[in-house]
């Protein structure tokens, strides 16, 4: 990647310059680098409607109690961005994730694109996204409306963003950023009888069923290719899990003992090493690969 790019706006292509206040800035849109390389500040840092800081925590505490919903989903997500890449028959050139949070996907993207950026709302998860990556420019804005340029990216991922926003709104975004025939990976909690606190904490507006991500994907530009589910052969547990009486289980759930990790994370590991060719047909997660449709 040409460093250079990292001096100029990543939303308008323009050198950051003082502003009136001292304050070093783009001068177009308002855009800042941060002391931290490759790291964009927008001018107001607000906490993203749908995901406050709480639901920030927790994530981030799933990530680095190293959690088997965790380490064992990167591992799908690995398996289906090579199955995409399979398919292209050219290697992606551009790639963006919106909603990157503290950035645990993005050495999979760096792997297998020449350029990568990416876009979240919350300043502290965009410096852990920074410590954690190699080349990709951070930005902080809103997933909805990123102000990046249109047409620029041949591949998007969104990994569990959706359903904390207004879907049409995000896919449209989505659509324009990319370019025609692009590629778009994309996940989402599955299953509205699932429902529990747990998705009340965690900011979600709802469960996806296949039929109504595939009604919002054609509605806004794309072409559903393929779809699957994760956790499959967990399904029962989760389900168990959501509706139990009490605490235990859910905390269970969050929270695993180092056995109960392992366990959980070893038929996960089972799934998505010996499944993942096939498009099962229920889980707790949904992931759905689309190409953007020519205007």
């Amino acid at each position: 990647m040409n460093t250079a790019a990292w001096d100029a706006c990543p939303r308008c292509q323009r050198p950051p310059a003082p502003n009136g206040s001292g304050a070093v800035a783009c001068t177009a849109c308002g855009l800042s680098p941060s002391p931290l390389p490759r790291l964009w500040w927008s001018d107001a840092d607000t906490t993203p409607e749908g995901f406050d800081a709480a639901s920030a925590d927790r994530l981030t505490d799933l990530a680095t109690q190293d959690h088997f919903w965790m380490r064992e989903r990167a591992r799908l997500v690995a398996r289906l961005l090579d199955r995409m890449a399979a398919t292209r028959g050219a290697p992606w050139q551009h790639a963006l994730e919106l909603g990157c949070g503290s950035g645990g996907s993005l050495p999979l993207l760096e792997a297998r694109a020449r350029r990568v950026v990416a876009v979240d709302g919350h300043r502290r998860l965009l410096q852990q996204a920074q410590a954690g990556s190699n080349t990709t420019v951070l930005v902080q804005g809103d997933v909805t409306d990123t102000r990046l340029g249109a047409h620029q990216h041949d591949l998007v991922m969104a990994l569990d963003v959706i359903e904390h926003v207004d879907g049409h709104a995000f896919l449209t975004e989505a659509r324009r950023l990319a370019q025609p025939g692009a590629d778009l990976l994309l996940s989402a909690p599955a299953f509205p009888s699932l429902w529990s606190e747990m998705d009340v904490m965690a900011g979600h507006r709802c469960r996806y069923r296949w039929r109504q991500m595939q009604q919002e994907l054609e509605r806004s530009g794309w072409r559903p290719v393929g779809h699957t589910h994760f956790q499959c052969l967990l399904f029962p547990l989760v389900y168990a899990s959501r509706h139990w009486p009490g605490r235990t289980a859910r905390k269970a759930e969050r929270q695993p003992s180092r056995r109960l990790d392992r366990w959980l994370g070893a038929v996960n590991r089972f799934e998505v090493n010996w499944l993942s060719p096939l498009s099962l047909p229920f889980g707790s997660s949904l992931f759905v690969w689309a190409r953007a449709v020519a205007p």
